[in-house]
């Protein structure tokens, strides 16, 4: 999915630790962050090379955000497994949402800088979504960096890879505390197929225009946001 549509790390990561690998929702969270970090670091290099990042905006949104994953990898301890799930679900709803209009957007160059306020709001907000729930939160920092900074989409997405890459690595240094609770080798073997099958999907021709593997991808998350919902009670105990 990482390779085919350029998201989709977290959202499917951490719904898989949990309903296929039978991780407790606090440790799927950190799982996922490691599986994050890996990824968008994996995508963030070519597009260094390419000159479609632009690493002064990204360090800035990434330090503006330290608070929030600050604050949201200190509370995700305290905090019900049920909440989690719930929260999470959420994140995927807004997400898919993002995913839906963006399959539908037609750039306006130009369009930025009208925003400034947004910076450290959205760059807080994503921090507290990664240390929370260890998502990356793309589909918030992409469209921040368009209005705020003016950046193209093409060179958002790129920075926005950076800024994943440092928020994820940031977070999981701040749950250092909660690594005990992960069965690391899952996670491993997670993040070397998860970059097999970003670097081949990449390079695969489906057929299929993006609109439609955008839009695709926004109703499987749909789907699963409410299995999570819905599974305790379809499944008690």
């Amino acid at each position: 999915m990482l390779g085919l549509i350029g998201a989709g790390g977290a959202v499917v990561a951490v719904p898989a630790f949990v309903y296929l690998f039978g991780f407790e929702p606090l440790a799927a969270t950190t799982a996922s962050l490691a599986v994050v970090a890996a990824s968008a670091t994996a995508g963030a290099i070519p597009r260094i090379r390419l000159r479609q990042v632009r690493l002064r905006q990204a360090v800035v949104f990434w330090a503006l955000g330290i608070v929030g994953t600050l604050a949201g990898s200190r509370a995700a301890p305290l905090i019900p497994a049920a909440v989690i799930v719930a929260g999470f679900a959420a994140v995927m709803l807004g997400a898919a949402a993002a995913m839906w209009r963006k399959s539908s957007a037609v750039e306006s160059p130009g369009r930025g800088r009208r925003a400034p306020w947004l910076l450290p709001v959205v760059a807080i907000g994503v921090g507290l979504l990664t240390g929370l729930f260890g998502v990356g939160g793309g589909f918030l920092i992409v469209p921040a960096l368009v209005l705020v900074f003016g950046l193209p989409f093409a060179l958002a997405t790129g920075t926005s890879l950076v800024v994943v890459a440092l928020n994820s690595m940031t977070a999981l240094l701040f749950k250092a505390d909660s690594w005990g609770t992960v069965d690391w080798h899952i996670p491993a073997l997670v993040i070397v197929g998860g970059l097999v099958g970003s670097a081949a999907a990449s390079r695969w021709n489906v057929g299929v225009s993006q609109r439609i593997l955008e839009r695709g991808f926004a109703v499987l998350l749909v789907v699963l946001a409410a299995w999570m919902v819905l599974e305790p009670l379809v499944l008690p105990g």
